[in-house]
């Protein structure tokens, strides 16, 4: 028979337990709120500068790079944004799961330097002995200026042709439910690259944008030096927006998982108290039953 005090106890622990998840739930449901109405903000600019590059290409070859140009050594950047925190490993889960397998060999492994913006990526590859050359960790309410050492990095790496592609891979947030892992080469910009992304942002090209004619066009001081500036452009501004998507997504997935764990909670108070319940109705039987006996016994003596 279980004791009704120690069922009383665990039923006002797991209480207090709710009490303690409800205010993590809404604490993540604030920041939520935060990041959300500031990634919209910046997706607003965001796709208008994509769809600028999309109109602007049917005129100029904006990905007409010199090859010979390019880094010959076969070493590839890989920048990877994770979550900095706790309860919400799923989100990261299957970014490093695609990585992983994607450079699951050893000798491509080890042609690999990785960037981890985020906590819980820079754990993955340095346990699984990936050679990371740069970290950070990203607070809720950051801003470009705490990614600035990372642009330096991979700019001043591309200028010195240190390696053969730069890829970035993020979480992108569509909503609270759905965060769907993307992938983008920055480096060298191709248009193969660039419309597959334009598409899964579900991008179009903007069609109210007019240039009939080269000649329309004003490009200063010269093609060159636009190609070369839009390559460190777009790389700040991709950056920017995976780490504001990712962080998002972080506390999407967060506030899911207390509201979860906050609804669990409650299904085991009601467990609890249906036991509870089952076992002081067991013993008021049980003292009935003895007090009923007592009483036949003392009129039959």
């Amino acid at each position: 028979m279980a004791n009704t005090k120690l069922i009383r106890e665990k039923i006002k622990s797991v209480g207090n337990l709710k009490k303690i998840i409800k205010a993590l739930e809404i604490v993540s449901t604030i920041k939520l709120q935060k990041l959300k109405t500031k990634t919209n903000n910046f997706k607003n600019f965001m796709l208008d500068f994509l769809r600028v590059l999309e109109s602007l290409k049917n005129h100029i070859n904006i990905f007409d790079f010199d090859r010979k140009k390019w880094s010959e050594s076969g070493r590839r950047l890989i920048i990877v944004v994770s979550s900095d925190k706790w309860l919400c490993w799923w989100i990261n889960a299957k970014l490093m799961k695609h990585i992983a397998q994607k450079y699951q060999d050893a000798n491509m492994k080890k042609d690999v330097d990785i960037i981890a913006i985020g906590k819980k990526a820079l754990e993955f590859f340095v346990r699984d002995g990936w050679n990371v050359v740069a970290s950070t960790a990203l607070k809720d309410d950051f801003d470009e200026r705490d990614l600035h050492a990372i642009y330096t990095y991979i700019n001043q790496a591309i200028v010195k042709k240190t390696y053969a592609k730069v890829k970035v891979y993020f979480n992108f947030f569509k909503n609270i439910i759905t965060q769907v892992p993307l992938r983008f080469k920055l480096y060298p910009l191709d248009q193969e690259s660039f419309e597959a992304f334009l598409q899964d942002l579900n991008i179009a090209p903007d069609t109210t944008l007019s240039f009939k004619q080269h000649s329309d066009l004003v490009i200063e001081p010269d093609i060159n030096h636009f190609k070369n500036n839009l390559v460190q452009e777009l790389t700040e501004l991709i950056i920017y927006h995976a780490a504001l998507h990712n962080k998002t997504g972080e506390h999407a997935a967060r506030m899911l998982a207390m509201k979860n764990a906050k609804d669990n909670c409650g299904d085991i108070m009601g467990w609890l108290q249906l036991i509870y319940n089952k076992t002081r109705q067991s013993k008021i039987t049980q003292e009935i039953s003895e007090i009923v006996s007592a009483k036949l016994a003392i009129e039959q003596n």
